[in-house]
């Protein structure tokens, strides 16, 4: 190894001159600006279909003026030896917020420049003369130091371009998300960011046990593409449209994307789930999944997706009235003994099984008995009663979901 390392021919140096800013051949290639720009044209069009989805008169003008500029701006540069002034590239800067404003995708925008570079390079090639070769040499170290300079900056204008518009889609998004929870008109909202509305959603309620501040930006990440959601740390809502036929599968869905959301979140997350079949429907729909998502916090349910047939009755005896008020001066009476309502709370756990719920307590067998005894008389219900247990665990919920 050390050997043939002995025996290897040092490679030769390259003499790359300075430019000559009175070389003839960058005098013609300036006369050849017009037909190279048609050359990159050519170019981007054979390898971009985001350029070719534009719109022609778009394409007659300002593409090919901006390709003139930058060749222009590019031999200017070369002749004085020096990188591209800032205020030179302004221009290009202006048309690559304009490409963000189009959706063309940011590497196709970066794309252009190297294509540019190399097709004009080879048409530079093609009018030199053989004994232009070092004029056309010295191009090489210049059009690097242009490229330099131009794609860092034509990228940080469209980075901050695209973020300047997420950021207004989002809150657009947002306002449209109020607009359907609250009932206002929506279709403007939804014009706005060229949305078109669908008749059916399923809303999603989201609730989080500890908030941070990275926790919205990732549940975000993790929702479907054609969902409108209002996040943040605490949780929010989340629409997904539906039709009505995609209706009962896209509940599933829903689900699924709580489980998602709750991986994501890395800490305990519930979700609400309510169909909404109408445009209108949708506050009474997000009313429903956020309190069955409240309701799930509050009964401290596992994480997880909840739809109204997993609380129905714990729902219902959540409703202001005066069964609920009766139901709650039956537990009230045994708010004085923790010790017999938490006797009372393991026992219905327990399936009303006395074994069980004495081997919970670590109790006597005896000791339970008169537990339970005591609850009959300061409640007037009997615990071994199958109509009585049943009145004394709605009290319970009612009691657990007091304010």
């Amino acid at each position: 190894m050390a050997r043939a390392a002995r025996m290897r021919k040092p490679l030769p140096v390259v003499d790359i001159p300075a430019p000559d800013p009175l070389a003839p051949l960058y005098d013609r290639a300036a006369t050849q600006i017009p037909s190279i720009a048609e050359k990159v044209l050519e170019a981007f069009f054979a390898r971009s279909a985001a350029y070719r989805q534009l719109p022609h008169q778009l394409v007659d003008r300002e593409i090919t003026e901006a390709v003139t500029r930058n060749l222009q701006v590019f031999l200017r540069a070369l002749r004085e030896q020096r990188p591209p002034a800032p205020e030179e590239l302004a221009d290009q800067i202006a048309t690559a917020v304009r490409r963000a404003q189009q959706g063309v995708p940011l590497e196709v925008v970066l794309s252009t420049y190297h294509v540019a570079a190399y097709v004009g390079w080879l048409s530079m090639a093609g009018v030199a003369e053989q004994d232009e070769v070092g004029d056309l040499l010295a191009t090489v170290p210049a059009l690097l130091q242009f490229l330099s300079a131009a794609v860092p900056a034509v990228a940080a204008s469209y980075l901050a371009e695209q973020q300047a518009l997420h950021a207004e889609r989002r809150e657009a998004a947002r306002a449209l998300v109020a607009a359907l929870l609250t009932g206002r008109e929506a279709e403007p909202l939804a014009e706005r960011i060229g949305l078109e509305l669908s008749s059916h959603h399923v809303v999603v309620a989201v609730r989080v046990e500890a908030a941070h501040g990275t926790l919205a930006r990732r549940m975000r990440a993790e929702l479907p593409k054609q969902a409108l959601s209002a996040l943040d740390q605490d949780g929010g809502t989340v629409l997904l449209p539906t039709s009505p036929d995609a209706l009962e599968s896209e509940l599933g869905a829903a689900a699924d994307l709580i489980r998602k959301l709750h991986t994501a979140a890395g800490v305990s997350l519930v979700g609400g789930i309510a169909a909404a079949e109408s445009r209108e429907d949708i506050p009474t729909a997000a009313r429903q999944a956020a309190d069955i998502a409240e309701l799930v916090q509050r009964l401290g349910r596992p994480p997880g997706p909840y739809v109204l047939d997993d609380v129905l009755l714990e729902y219902q005896l959540c409703r202001p009235g005066p069964g609920r008020k009766r139901l709650a001066r039956v537990m009230d009476r045994l708010a004085e003994h923790p010790d017999l309502l938490h006797t009372l709370r393991v026992f219905l756990n327990s399936d009303h099984n006395r074994h069980r719920t004495a081997e919970s307590l670590h109790l006597h067998r005896n000791t339970l008995n008169y537990r339970l005894r005591r609850v009959t008389e300061l409640t007037g219900y009997n615990p071994a009663d199958p109509a009585d247990i049943r009145l004394l665990a709605a009290s319970l919920i009612v009691h657990d979901l007091r304010p």
